[in-house]
């Protein structure tokens, strides 16, 4: 089925697609390559799985809240000073709860249910690393407990629920904040919002889960910065990099 024909402002914005695919896909080579050199490979990829098993309810959350979406806006309707719609009709209450409570977080918490069952086996994979001398910056077993099963049963599980719980409110209302900036700038629902559009929920997932850090430290962790720089650059690679490659195997319409 041929493509639809792109518009001038729709033909500006593909093009911005293809550079910022481009740029990422660089950005995420330049990282794994800075880690691998000053530290090593292996600690580059315990950056990566951390990341994920610590943003993935933010990505399952932020999705789902599309798909449980509808009815009644956030907003009621109304406008902000400027005018302009304060979220728009997309962002509804539904979607804002029932995102992460009904996908998010019940997902969430089944992964790690299966990563603290599979945990004898996996701890083997680090354990070797660590005893070989593989890791330079995680070269304790403390780090992928954490990350993986939360730390001793069952105050580890308790502290990966919390997190799940943070990490998908975060989440959501981070995607929220999105949506205002959006409309202050005059983006119209539906287009892109270069960057901002893929970072709002994963910044805002970030700072919810670290506020526990400071109140138990002994039980919360706030990200490295080696994870922060990851999930800031991972997170708008893995939507800006698929729907590009989508766009150009003709897949969709649209590379956002």
């Amino acid at each position: 089925m041929p493509k639809r024909e792109l518009t001038e402002a729709e033909k500006k914005h593909t093009k911005i697609a293809l550079r910022l695919a481009i740029f990422f896909a660089c950005l995420i080579l330049i990282d794994f390559l800075l880690i691998s050199i000053f530290f090593s490979w292996r600690d580059w990829v315990a950056v990566f799985v951390f990341s994920l098993l610590f943003i993935v309810p933010g990505y399952i959350s932020n999705a789902a809240m599309v798909i449980v979406g509808g009815g009644k806006p956030i907003d009621g309707g109304r406008t902000f000073r400027d005018g302009r719609r304060i979220l728009g009709d997309n962002k509804t209450w539904s979607g804002l709860i029932k995102g992460p409570l009904y996908i998010g977080i019940p997902i969430s918490i089944g992964l790690f249910c299966l990563l603290l069952v599979l945990w004898p086996n996996i701890v083997n994979v680090p354990m070797t690393g660590i005893k070989n001398n593989h890791y330079k910056i995680y070269n304790d077993i403390v780090y992928y407990q954490y990350y993986f099963i939360g730390g001793s049963f069952p105050f580890g599980f308790l502290s990966i629920i919390i997190r799940i719980v943070l990490c998908s409110y975060g989440a959501a209302l981070g995607d929220l904040v999105g949506s205002f900036l959006k409309r202050r700038f005059d983006v119209e629902s539906g287009a892109p919002f270069w960057v901002i559009d893929q970072l709002d929920f994963a910044v805002f997932a970030i700072l919810f889960v670290s506020i526990p850090a400071f109140i138990f430290p002994n039980l919360f962790w706030v990200p490295d910065i080696y994870m922060i720089i990851l999930l800031l650059i991972l997170t708008p690679s893995v939507s800006i990099i698929a729907n590009t490659v989508a766009y150009i195997g003709g897949l969709k319409d649209v590379p956002w």
